[in-house]
Parts: C-alpha cells; sequence; structure tokens
C-alpha cells in the first residue's frame, strides 16, 4: 500500500517536473536566442589606443581624452541607461507573456484527487488614449538631451585639455628663461671675479652676483617644480594621469582668431549643446503635462490563455481562453489633478531656466570676446615692453663686460629682461585662454 503510494506521487511529481521543463524550454527558444550570450559576451568596451612614447600633439591629447576620460564614460552611462528607460516604457504597450503550473492535491476522508495544470497567457493593452506613446516620447527627450549633455561636456573636456597644453608650453618658456637668468648670472659672476682679482671691482661686486645668481637658481627649482606640474595637470585632464607626456609641441605662439561680437553671440545661440539640451527639456515637460493630463483616461486591453491540465496525464484535458476589458476610472482622489498642478509648475520652471540660460550665453559671450581683444592688445604691448628690455640688457652686460658698468646697473638688467619675457609669455597664454574660452562659449571648441 505504502510502496503504490510513493510510487504515484513520484509519477505526479514528474508529470509536474516535464511540464514545467517542457514550458521554460519553449520561453528559452522564443526569448533566448543560441547566440545571445556570445552577444552580450561580446559587447565590452574597446580598448584604450597606446599612449605615444615621444611628442605629444595636442591633437593626439584630445583623442586621448575622449578615450579615457572617466567623466565622459560616466555621462555615456547615463545615455545607455536612459536608452533602457525608453525600450522599458515601449515594452509597456509590447504583449506580457505568461507561464504558469501548479499542482493541486486533496485529501477527503477516504477520497484523494491531485491535479496539475499548466498554462500560457498572453496580454495586450489595445488602446489607452496615448498614455504609453506619451511615456515613450518623454523618455526618448530625456534620451535626446542626455545626448546633447554629453556632448556639451566633450566640449568641456575639449577646453580643459586644451588649456592645460598651452599651460605646458607656458611653463616649459618660463623654464627656458629661467635657465637662461642663470647662465647670465654665471657669466655676471665669473665678469665679477675677474675684475676684483685684477683689482678693478671690489669684493661687494663678487658677493651682489654670487647672491643674485643663488637666487636665480632658487627660481630655476620652482620653474622645474611648475613644468612637472603642468605636465600632471595634462595628464590628469585627459584622464590618464598615471602618464606623464614625453613632451609637446609649442604651440603659444599669437595666431590670428577673430570675430565680431555679434557673430559669437549668434553662433553661440545656435551651437551651444546645453541650451539645445534645455529646450529639449522644455518639450519633455511639456509632454510630461499631456501624461499627467490623462490620468483619468480609460483603458481598453485583451488577453488570451491556453491551458492543459489533468490527474494523472497532465495533457489530458486543454482549454483556451478569450478576454476584452475597458476600464473608465471614476475617481483617484484628486492624484490626477495635482499630478497636473505639478506638471504645470515643472514647465514653467523649464521655461525659466531656459530664459536665463539664453540670457547667460549671450552675455559670457560678449565678455569673452571682449577679453580676447583686450588679451591682443596685452600682447602687443608685452612684446614692445621685452624689446626695451633687451636693449637695456646688452647695453649693461656690453658697460659691465668693458669694466665701466655697476653691479646693481646689470643686475637690474637682467632681472627686468626676464620679467619682460615673462609677461611675454603669460601675455600669450592669456591669448590662448581667451580664444578657448570665447569658443567653449560659442559651442565650438573643437574647431
Amino acid at each position: 500500500m505504502m510502496r503504490r503510494l510513493c510510487l504515484k506521487y513520484f509519477h505526479r511529481f514528474q508529470c509536474l517536473q516535464y511540464s514545467l521543463a517542457a514550458a521554460l524550454s519553449v520561453i528559452a527558444i522564443l526569448f533566448f536566442p543560441s547566440d545571445a550570450l556570445s552577444a552580450v559576451s561580446a559587447d565590452r568596451p574597446a580598448a584604450s589606443s597606446a599612449l605615444p612614447d615621444g611628442t605629444v600633439t595636442l591633437e593626439e591629447c584630445l583623442r586621448i581624452a575622449l578615450d579615457l576620460n572617466p567623466g565622459l564614460a560616466e555621462t555615456k552611462s547615463g545615455i545607455d541607461s536612459q536608452a533602457a528607460r525608453v525600450r522599458e516604457a515601449a515594452a509597456a504597450s509590447r504583449p506580457q507573456v505568461g507561464l504558469s503550473s501548479s499542482y493541486g492535491y486533496t485529501h477527503t476522508g477516504n477520497a484523494e484527487q491531485g491535479s496539475i495544470n499548466t498554462g500560457f497567457t498572453l496580454r495586450q493593452s489595445i488602446f489607452d488614449w496615448g498614455r504609453a506613446d506619451l511615456s515613450v516620447r518623454g523618455a526618448s527627450l530625456e534620451l535626446e538631451a542626455k545626448t546633447l549633455d554629453r556632448a556639451n561636456d566633450v566640449q568641456g573636456v575639449l577646453a580643459q585639455v586644451t588649456d592645460a597644453y598651452y599651460m605646458v608650453n607656458r611653463s616649459a618658456r618660463n623654464l627656458m628663461i629661467a635657465t637662461e637668468r642663470v647662465g647670465n648670472y654665471e657669466k655676471r659672476l665669473k665678469w665679477a671675479k675677474d675684475f676684483y682679482a685684477a683689482g678693478a671691482k671690489a669684493k661687494i661686486d663678487v658677493t651682489k652676483a654670487e647672491t643674485d645668481l643663488a637666487n636665480a637658481r632658487l627660481d630655476l627649482v620652482q620653474a622645474n617644480g611648475a613644468s612637472a606640474k603642468a605636465l600632471s595637470g595634462l595628464s590628469h585632464s585627459m584622464g590618464a594621469a598615471e602618464w606623464t607626456p614625453p613632451g609637446v609641441e609649442d604651440l603659444l605662439e599669437y595666431t590670428s582668431y577673430d570675430i565680431a561680437a555679434e557673430e559669437a553671440v549668434n553662433t553661440a545661440l545656435g551651437s551651444r549643446t546645453d541650451l539645445m539640451a534645455q529646450e529639449v527639456r522644455l518639450q519633455e515637460a511639456r509632454t510630461s503635462l499631456s501624461l499627467a493630463s490623462k490620468g483619468l483616461s480609460p483603458s481598453f486591453s485583451g488577453s488570451a490563455g491556453y491551458s492543459f491540465y489533468g490527474e494523472s496525464d497532465p495533457f489530458g484535458q486543454k482549454e483556451w481562453r478569450l478576454s476584452a476589458g475597458i476600464e473608465i476610472p471614476l475617481s483617484d482622489g484628486g492624484l490626477t489633478r495635482e499630478r497636473v498642478r505639478g506638471a504645470e509648475a515643472d514647465l514653467a520652471g523649464a521655461e525659466s531656466r531656459l530664459a536665463a540660460m539664453r540670457q547667460d550665453i549671450i552675455l559670457a559671450a560678449r565678455n569673452a570676446h571682449s577679453s580676447l581683444a583686450e588679451a591682443r592688445e596685452a600682447v602687443a604691448a608685452a612684446r614692445e615692453v621685452e624689446r626695451q628690455a633687451g636693449e637695456t640688457l646688452n647695453l649693461a652686460l656690453g658697460r659691465y663686460g668693458a669694466g665701466v658698468g655697476e653691479s646693481l646697473e646689470i643686475s637690474d638688467a637682467v632681472d627686468g629682461y626676464a620679467q619682460a619675457r615673462v609677461r611675454v609669455v603669460t601675455a600669450l597664454y592669456d591669448l590662448k585662454s581667451a580664444e578657448i574660452n570665447l569658443k567653449r562659449t560659442m559651442g565650438v571648441i573643437s574647431q
């Protein structure tokens, strides 16, 4: 008796197991193709390009930044996430398939009964008064806005890398100036010692030359440190902080870049991707308002099902089911009304942000244009000061070399010429930065 009962229950368990296995096999064939796993494993980010081992051009630095900058990788992940939300919103209007399988057993007195029931169900939204379409449109608009945000982030990274590249140029030139200044003071010290040995100059000239040389060497050490920091800053801006560029091209010389102020403003209003993103988010806010207003709209859906069941044979009896229904909400306790009010407030906020952004961009473009013109004039003025300081130094060196110049005279001349050259380098860097800032403000940094 006990053996027969165990065999019967074992047989029922096997039937249930087989029905579940068959159903799961169908689902695997329908929804998971044989190449799905290989496709997933193949979807990996491409390896970064090899870093250069020689002099690095600005174009190479920009390419490396686009490959390695972690901020851009983060925004790319945000775009991928939003793309999934678009597909998620679209999935709500597609057929929904379900599988269920159960085993029931009852025992009453001397009577016992067991059955296995397995079935498929198909549900489909037929018409929802546009709610699904509005959800997809809202998610798609946010995807478009995030894509424009990424383009704006790319502009920012390119501007940052370009400015860091010019900073390396600036520090390299300052290092060269500091090295030449040390050389001038070494020449002056040799002359002072020779004159002192010949009795033509006092000991104080030698002491003053030694002090000036020591100070110049200290400035050289600081210039070396600034150069190393500039290279580290360039590496960091590219997203390759562990790599130090072996060298860069000198691009700090003045290149003519001129544009009318109103043209700069119009270009900014037409090219700034962050402004475009805000315009898209304004459309998204309007879409959200339309969606919120449909909170009490009816919905019409249908479903179909197929099931098979039996006591000893799980496929003994079969059944089809078809149904359709309409749902008409009558009241939601004011939920739709408040959602509409919130969406209206969000829309008003989006309109205000767009107007404020336009005003800020106009002001930034005009200020950036004025700064570029000012920096251009500063370069011309610094060049003239450098020319005069160079002439003064040549005269001082000639006089001291002839034994008629004073120690203070040559010290002032060497320092004045070095400072004038540094001011030229600073003015050139400021001019390049002003040009970068104007292009960044106009949204055309890559041009």
